[in-house]
């Protein structure tokens, strides 16, 4: 079985391992290849059923599927999930990892997981192949500290929509540079997120940073909506839609 992200090209994947490996069966399953109510059900029984050698997919393979008899897992670019812009990216990397690692070698016969990555010294890594979520926790909970992120401190996330990228980089620079000015390194951004586009919508991120004081917390949320309220009012920015997401996972 094979996990990859998307974007790094499943269905070429399948077409090396076929190339490579022709006389074993390989399926692939992501958004492109699971359509309809009972396909994803059909591929999963198809591989249980060993009629299917190599599966390889996005991570609908691995959330909330148990496979007996799986003697080897690969994760394709794991530097790709170490490197998004996201102050969870490590935890939520080592927690993928491990659930992918956790689906070679069921009913106590032990199998095999290769990660591919060029951060070989990475600690996520170290703790993944150590599978030591104890180290994960204190690595990662002592940068939250320093760097003033979640449990030490609450989050707001400002998500900025327009039809128009010119339109929605304008705004955000704008609203970043109103928020900076009153609320000074609590305000992170912006920046386009991973996915910069939805529905024809071109998006923008800010991160707030507040103290856990409630008081402090109450004002710095009535200055956001203040400067909400001074960008909407300008003629060329009423249609950008805002979105604030408090604490968001």
């Amino acid at each position: 079985m094979n996990w990859m992200e998307k974007n790094f090209g499943t269905e070429k994947i399948e077409e090396m391992i076929e190339a490579g490996f022709p006389k074993l069966k390989v399926a692939r399953m992501d958004v492109d290849s699971v359509r309809g109510k009972s396909a994803h059900d059909n591929l999963i029984k198809l591989f249980e059923q060993q009629r299917i050698d190599v599966l390889v997919g996005t991570q609908m393979v691995v959330k909330g599927l148990d496979f007996d008899k799986v003697s080897l897992v690969g994760i394709l670019d794991a530097d790709g999930l170490l490197s998004f812009a996201d102050f969870r990216v490590n935890e939520r990397a080592f927690q993928l990892m491990e659930q992918v690692s956790g689906r070679a070698g069921r009913k106590d016969e032990q199998g095999r997981v290769m990660i591919q990555a060029t951060q070989v010294g990475h600690p996520i890594l170290q703790y993944v192949q150590q599978h030591d979520y104890k180290k994960m926790y204190a690595f990662e909970i002592g940068n939250r500290q320093q760097f003033f992120y979640p449990p030490f401190s609450r989050t707001i996330e400002i998500t900025l929509k327009h039809k128009i990228k010119e339109v929605v980089e304008e705004a955000a620079h704008k609203l970043g540079m109103g928020l900076k000015k009153e609320m000074n390194d609590f305000v992170i951004g912006p920046a386009a997120p991973v996915v910069a586009r939805v529905r024809n919508q071109y998006l923008m991120e800010l991160l707030i940073k507040l103290p856990l004081d409630m008081r402090q917390l109450q004002r710095y949320k009535q200055v956001i909506r203040n400067h909400f309220n001074l960008l909407l009012a300008e003629k060329q920015f009423r249609s950008v839609v805002l979105i604030a997401d408090v604490d968001a996972n």
